[in-house]
């Protein structure tokens, strides 16, 4: 990545110093254009009207040649620095994935490693099997962003059945209470309160709501709970998550759905996958995701799917 890197810098910089030369060439020959067109109706005697009407023409078509030249290598320009800017941007999201990959791992294998040299009791042996599982279940939805980034990518089409979003939500909540977030309060707020279904990818849905949970649960301080909404309406469901941390500025809410990106000057670690995964698993449903701020000025982030997709 940084020899890609690398060399996109040296692309610029080639670019740069070609079109300097190629400018400097355009005014050396234009200039002796202009003064062999001189000599020439100077050797015919021809009028300075003539003259200067001929120098106008050179000039006019120069100055077309000159501006589609410039036009070109602002495109090229732009275009290199795109690629730099993608190419730091994909660099920072490797460093940022290992980091996350290693993470759970480590704390899986020390619990793991304390439970096989050493005798505990009962209770404690839940603990670190509590430990050791959270830490898998991490691992997995950090794999899971990552290969459904790849099915984006390639295009892959949904799996589509009729599945209750309640029991998905509530498997959602008990994969994320285990772990760094097992003394965390999670509240449900189910606004369902009879039998209904959606169409649409259980498991797609399920990975984008664990990252939208995830996100509030970093995000708000320990003491802050996390209130997610349930509802239905006749054209679709809504499932909301709400937390108590500093929000998302207004400036920033369409940035962090794009790829990579993150909140500016942000402390908590992520690889900027979470929310851009999650939005477009929701336009895969033909739905949408919306940012705005709760009552206690923390983030509110409100999902909405139609009941057949």
């Amino acid at each position: 990545m940084r020899k890609n890197q690398s060399s996109l810098g040296k692309r610029g910089w080639l670019t740069a110093f070609l079109g300097a030369y190629i400018l400097l060439q355009f005014l050396w020959w234009a200039s002796l254009l202009v003064r062999q067109q001189r000599q020439i109706f100077e050797l015919n005697n021809a009028t300075d009207e003539k003259l200067n009407q001929a120098i106008r023409m050179i000039i006019g078509e120069g100055l077309v040649f000159f501006g589609l030249l410039s036009l070109g290598f602002v495109v090229i320009w732009r275009s290199i620095k795109r690629e730099m800017e993608q190419a730091q941007k994909e660099r920072h999201f490797l460093l940022a994935v290992t980091h996350e990959l290693k993470t759970p791992i480590a704390g899986s294998q020390i619990a793991i490693d304390s439970l096989k040299k050493h005798e505990w009791d009962e209770k404690t042996k839940n603990l670190l099997l509590d430990d050791a599982q959270a830490g898998l279940t991490r691992l997995e939805q950090r794999v899971e962003n990552i290969l459904q980034n790849n099915r984006l990518i390639s295009g892959k089409e949904m799996t589509k059945v009729l599945f209750e979003p309640e029991e998905v939500v509530t498997h959602v909540m008990q994969r994320h209470l285990v772990g760094p977030y097992q003394e965390r309060v999670i509240k449900l707020q189910n606004e369902i309160h009879e039998a209904f279904e959606i169409e649409g990818d259980a498991d797609a849905l399920a990975l984008a709501w664990g990252n939208l949970l995830e996100n509030a649960l970093k995000y708000s301080p320990a003491r802050e709970p996390v209130i997610i909404g349930i509802n239905r309406s006749e054209d679709g469901l809504t499932v909301s998550f709400d937390d108590g941390g500093s929000g998302i500025p207004s400036d920033q809410r369409d940035n962090v759905l794009k790829k990579f990106e993150r909140l500016k000057d942000s402390e908590t670690s992520g690889t900027g996958l979470g929310l851009y995964l999650a939005d477009q698993i929701l336009r895969m449903h033909k739905g949408r995701l919306r940012i705005e701020t709760n009552e206690r000025g923390g983030s509110r982030i409100v999902t909405w799917i139609p009941k057949s997709t």
